[in-house]
């Protein structure tokens, strides 16, 4: 406004520096972090160049308003007689009050969240190489997990836990439970894909790999009424608890396997389920 009721009062171009002079100070005011702290930094000719910089864009930005201020005038024919410091002191006073206004400690929060807001986007779109990657990896998983698929529904899970330990050093423990669960959609692959997502899923390496997944509770429903993936299911989990407590946050809790109507067919999983139950309670933060 300053520069704008300059040009619309009739003043001379002389008061244009001026102006500048006082944008400058505005802007070493509000963002006083942009600015070299120290006599070594002044020293340094980029700190010269970034000024300069500056100094030609608040020019150019007093130019434009003034000039704006000139032509409004002469079209209009306004002559308006304005004190002679009216407009020098109503932009110099505004410094102090956008000071006031906006404090320096306000503006490096601000830069600061938008930020780590920025780098938080950027890390969870990962680029197209890292995609890539993933991809090929996945796709190694479904090639390495093809002879699960093959074997008998009738098969022991000792030997299930036999390929995946196998499997276990070629693949992170995540992409191998992934992997799984996307065989689990085939209907070609039937109860042994089941059990073997339950024993990978209650295995103590993916627990600790995979905090916040929750993958037990994805077990229990992959194992449905399912009499003897039940019972499996509850006997490794509790094994789970037992060797890592701090996996508590990943299982099933005790309504989800104390509620859970059971058909006839399901009843022998009963004695399994009740003392996985019991574990969870005794290891509830408020069972004390």
């Amino acid at each position: 406004m300053g520069p704008l009721l300059a040009g619309l009062g009739g003043y001379g171009w002389r008061v244009v520096p001026v102006f500048a002079a006082i944008f400058l100070l505005w802007l070493v005011a509000l963002r006083p972090q942009e600015w070299p702290q120290s006599r070594a930094d002044w020293m340094q000719p980029d700190s010269w160049l970034a000024m300069a910089a500056r100094a030609v864009v608040q020019l150019l930005l007093v130019v434009l308003c003034f000039g704006i201020g000139r032509g409004l005038a002469g079209v209009a024919g306004l002559d308006l007689h304005l004190p002679f410091m009216g407009p020098i002191l109503l932009s110099f006073l505004a410094v102090p009050i956008a000071r006031i206004a906006w404090p320096p400690q306000r503006a490096q929060e601000l830069d600061s969240f938008l930020d780590e807001a920025i780098a938080s986007v950027e890390a969870s779109t990962p680029p197209a190489e890292t995609a890539e990657r993933l991809a090929e990896l996945r796709l190694f998983a479904a090639r390495l997990t093809e002879p699960l698929a093959d074997l008998r529904d009738d098969t022991r899970p000792d030997v299930i836990e036999a390929h995946l330990h196998a499997l276990q050093t070629h693949l992170p423990p995540a992409t191998l439970l992934d992997a799984l669960h996307d065989r689990l959609a085939s209907p070609r692959n039937g109860r042994v894909m089941r059990r073997a997502f339950i024993l990978q899923a209650t295995d103590p390496l993916l627990a600790e790999a995979c905090r916040g997944r929750a993958a037990p509770v994805t077990a229990l429903q992959v194992a449905g009424v399912d009499a003897d993936l039940l019972d499996l299911f509850a006997r490794r989990c509790t094994a789970l608890l037992d060797a890592d407590a701090d996996a508590w946050g990943d299982c099933p809790n005790e309504a989800a396997l104390t509620e859970a109507a059971l058909p006839p067919e399901a009843e022998p999983a009963r004695p399994a389920l009740a003392a996985l139950a019991a574990r969870n309670r005794a290891l509830a933060p408020l069972s004390a």
